[in-house]
């Protein structure tokens, strides 16, 4: 038997909700760099030395369609999307995996991260110029907490 999700949200970023009622994403990307330097040393084969520095950027692309005429504040999706990354702080980002034999979802708190872009392309319009449908992609970057010396 399948497990059923009482979850009634895909993701959370800040306060902005994805989900079907709202928005759904189809495509979730997340990419992870690692820092690594070569460095100039003799070797004995033909491989450098490297030496690895770090954790580099981590990000997120979303793409995702909305359904205006099928979801609450269908059309406004995109301005609440905008608003959150107008506040111009970093979000905390959470969202819902499956889980044990105890809770059939939970969420996954993700840290804090920042909306460094938003696209939107609205298609199959009516006659009155509203669109039946709005894609939409985002992309997010983690956002370091590191503590600043005073």
């Amino acid at each position: 038997m399948a497990k059923v999700s009482h979850a009634n949200y895909m993701m959370q970023l800040g306060s902005y909700k994805f989900s079907v009622s709202s928005a759904a994403f189809h495509k979730l990307k997340y990419d992870s760099e690692y820092r690594w330097e070569t460095l100039s040393a003799p070797t004995d084969k033909n491989s450098p030395v490297m030496q690895f520095n770090g954790v580099g950027e981590q990000s997120l692309n979303l793409e995702g369609t909305i359904y205006p005429q099928l979801v609450s504040n269908g059309l406004k999706q995109m301005d609440l999307m905008r608003e959150e990354a107008a506040k111009g702080e970093p979000l905390l980002l959470g969202y819902v995996e499956e889980s044990g034999n105890t809770s059939p979802s939970v969420g996954r708190v993700m840290g804090k991260w920042v909306i460094c872009s938003i696209g939107e392309e609205r298609t199959l319009f009516f006659n009155n110029g509203i669109p039946r449908e709005i894609n939409f992609t985002m992309t997010l970057k983690r956002y370091d907490e590191r503590k600043q010396s005073k």
